[in-house]
């Protein structure tokens, strides 16, 4: 019989966060202190109970939306959502460090607004967040989260496969079902198609605890990063 080498999109990351959704849960602020900002600056880091997030001018918190898909150059996020979730659009991008002004664009709405983006994710403001600095909107429906700046774990949604992670920049990431506790399978050609993903260390929303994320020394002395043990992948074939 052919062996089948099985690979499966990391879902919705066990029971955890089901039971994590029922409360927002909150963390230590960054004891990294964000840079000083400039006046003249559109989009800025603070400091919040949830660590170092990004925040407009004024110090509101922004938002992405899991069910959106970045750099596709839309939002899926319209009419009473947009209610709730309002635009951000911050017409001329102007960052200072840490901040990267690569890392922000303009998309063009379905209604012929604009909207900033990160990363490509579209970005908004959560419409119950009544002072700067508020991030009520944390984990809302399990599927609206504060973006952190250094954020490279991201939890991305969709009506077929539920809750799943990706990087930073939206790319899907794997586990290998012959994979062991903290040991990879996937050498030589397996590497080649199924890369190691690698974030050291690892920024997440709030719903995924830090100690669930472990660093695993590959065969060949290179790093990877876990998931609950399980090391974690991309596929060469996701464009």
């Amino acid at each position: 019989m052919k062996k089948t080498t099985c690979f499966f999109l990391l879902l919705a990351v066990t029971a955890i966060l089901i039971i994590a959704g029922c409360a927002q849960q909150q963390v230590s602020p960054s004891s990294t202190p964000p840079a000083a900002v400039q006046s003249a600056d559109t989009v800025r880091v603070a400091s919040s109970t949830l660590g170092t997030i990004l925040v407009d001018a004024k110090g509101n918190t922004l938002y992405y939306f899991a069910n959106d898909i970045p750099g596709s150059g839309a939002s899926t996020c319209t009419a009473q959502c947009a209610v709730v979730w309002p635009v951000f659009s911050a017409g001329t991008i102007q960052v200072s460090s840490p901040l990267n002004a690569a890392d922000f664009g303009t998309i063009t709405r379905a209604d012929g607004t604009n909207q900033t983006t990160w990363k490509g994710w579209p970005l908004y403001y959560y419409a119950s967040d009544s002072a700067p600095g508020q991030v009520n909107g944390e984990n809302v429906q399990k599927i609206w989260f504060v973006v952190k700046p250094d954020e490279n774990v991201l939890i991305a949604h969709s009506a077929g496969l539920g809750q799943y992670l990706t990087d930073s920049s939206g790319k899907t990431l794997y586990t290998f079902t012959k994979d062991t506790n903290g040991t990879s399978a996937c050498t030589g050609a397996c590497l080649t198609k199924w890369p190691a993903f690698n974030a050291n260390p690892v920024s997440a929303p709030s719903v995924l605890s830090p100690a669930e994320f472990t660093a695993v020394t590959r065969a060949d002395g290179t790093n990877q990063t876990a998931y609950m043990g399980r090391p974690l992948y991309y596929f060469a074939g996701d464009a």
